[in-house]
């Protein structure tokens, strides 16, 4: 039998874990919101543009590919546009003055990623040409809003160039593949909802020369008080040497009426986080390098 000291410390200490795993499970679902909000093609542009750019933005055609779908959004979300009032859209000599320049700047920096080698990965394509899909994206929106304002473009050298990098880097960012670490391939039975959830988020499982290696780990902890499933999880993309291009560590909690079900949740998590990292390492790298 217990004393009454000790067994009010252990019911202060379980108090304290049960307060932590709440906590940790809240975290676990704001993340997976996020993650969830950032693959969404139905998101509004951002508040801090102005007005004058609204429409356009919203009104720019889906892109192909989740991935890349994400990233472009994301680059957008980032472009800083020329300042335009309200009043600048009804003045089309005016909107010609502040844009046109912009435009044909736009044009002449996009000659730098002629020489991009094909020789390397695709993601290491992609990390290179990152820094011109922000020039593509913010002349799109751009030569948009001169087209609905009925201003003439003028031509420019390299509107055939715009063509083919938008094309290539749609085609490396839809085309990124990944392949298991050798010391994880033996079979589990929820290695599958795995490959699944990474394809679903845009980076798909391949027996080809990979982009990454997929390192993870997915432990069960214990079951809490409420029945929910916790994991320790952990996931990286590996890359050249094995080195991590990006990682997640998470404990997550799950409700779910299996062992087998909650695995699959927990790799589905997972698969968002590491996609939704990827996606952020790309914007972060190229963000300072963007178009002047």
């Amino acid at each position: 039998m217990l004393s009454s000291k000790v067994q009010k410390t252990f019911g202060y200490e379980n108090l304290i874990l049960r307060s932590l795993l709440k906590a940790v499970s809240v975290i676990a679902l704001l993340t997976v919101l996020v993650m969830q909000s950032a693959f969404s093609e139905n998101l509004q542009p951002p508040k801090s543009v102005s007005p004058a750019w609204q429409e356009v933005l919203a009104s720019l055609p889906k892109n192909e590919g989740v991935f890349n779908s994400a990233l472009r959004r994301s680059v957008r979300e980032r472009v800083s546009l020329v300042s335009l009032s309200m009043d600048h859209l009804q003045d089309s000599k005016v909107l010609a003055q502040k844009l046109i320049p912009r435009l044909e700047l736009l044009d002449k920096e996009l000659s730098k990623y002629v020489r991009v080698s094909e020789s390397v990965s695709r993601f290491e394509q992609l990390k290179r040409l990152m820094p011109g899909l922000y020039n593509i994206e913010e002349r799109k929106l751009i030569e948009s809003l001169l087209k609905r304002q009925g201003v003439s473009i003028p031509r420019l050298r390299n509107s055939r160039l715009l063509g083919i990098l938008d094309k290539r880097i749609a085609l490396l960012a839809n085309g990124m593949i990944f392949n298991m670490k050798a010391l994880i391939r033996e079979r589990r039975d929820y290695e599958s909802d795995l490959l699944k959830s990474m394809s679903s988020y845009g980076i798909k499982f391949s027996a080809r020369p990979p982009d990454f290696i997929l390192d993870y780990q997915l432990d069960f902890g214990e079951q809490n008080e409420q029945a929910e499933w916790v994991f320790n999880a952990k996931m990286a993309l590996l890359g050249k040497y094995e080195i991590p291009v990006v990682k997640v560590e998470e404990v997550l909690i799950t409700d779910a009426a299996t062992k087998a079900e909650a695995q699959s949740r927990s790799v589905e998590i997972l698969a968002k986080l590491i996609t939704m990292q990827l996606k952020q390492y790309l914007i972060e790298i190229s963000g300072e390098n963007g178009p002047p």
